[in-house]
């Protein structure tokens, strides 16, 4: 197989272009010598006005600072957690690294932006390249973030309501109820203490026939 993508002339500039993932790199001078389509569509600055320049910061940040693959080239990848939020080695690559977060200006829109970046070698071991990867899940992200913030509003509500379990020692005549510590409550009280509810007062039909009953009675 390797023979035949030689005879075709495959190289590796097809394959980066080509690449469904957005991906670029820099050189050991910080300079972008790879700058993809999927990378031109994600962050909507096309390759001509970014490879060959060290500017590949602006893309993400409104100042300047490192982007993971910088942090490779320098050889400065335990200060990555200075830089990001979501900061860790890669679990597919040894030399690798991860980051995530959001970015407010990518390309117009506030975006969740997956990085993993690793280091290239050339034949000798010497380090040449960084390449740098970037993943699009805002949709996912904003999904989690919704859920975890109904998961938190389930919880707070839960905390703030009360509610009456058990058995209840109530008085089968005047329906007063005994609290925890003896003594004997009007209904009302005990359930507004122990629940977040509140009584209004009124009369029941059969209440109020029976009051104006009686009233006529003694009138």
């Amino acid at each position: 197989m390797n023979n035949k993508l030689t005879e075709d002339s495959v190289n590796i500039e097809s394959f980066i272009q080509n690449c469904a993932v957005a991906l670029f790199a820099i050189d050991a001078n910080h300079h972008v010598i790879y700058w993809n389509k999927a990378c031109e569509k994600l962050t909507g600055i096309s390759s001509s006005k970014i490879i060959g320049t060290n500017n590949h910061w602006r893309v993400f940040y409104d100042h300047k600072r490192p982007c993971l693959s910088d942090l490779i080239i320098d050889a400065e990848q335990d200060t990555g957690s200075k830089y990001y939020d979501v900061y860790e080695k890669s679990v597919l690559l040894s030399n690798g690294f991860h980051a995530a977060g959001w970015y407010p200006v990518l390309a117009g829109n506030r975006k969740y932006i997956i990085f993993d970046a690793a280091p290239v070698y050339n034949a000798d071991g010497k380090l040449v390249a960084a390449v740098e990867t970037l993943q699009d899940i805002t949709e996912r992200k904003r999904l989690e973030e919704e859920k975890e913030q109904l998961v938190m509003d389930l919880h707070l509500a839960s905390t703030r309501i009360k509610k009456l379990r058990g058995l209840i020692p109530i008085c089968s005549t005047c329906k007063k109820i005994r609290d925890d510590k003896g003594y004997w409550n009007k209904l009302e009280h005990y359930i507004e203490e122990h629940s977040e509810a509140e009584f209004t007062h009124s009369m029941c039909p059969a209440c109020e026939e029976r009051f104006y009953m009686d009233f006529e009675k003694t009138a």
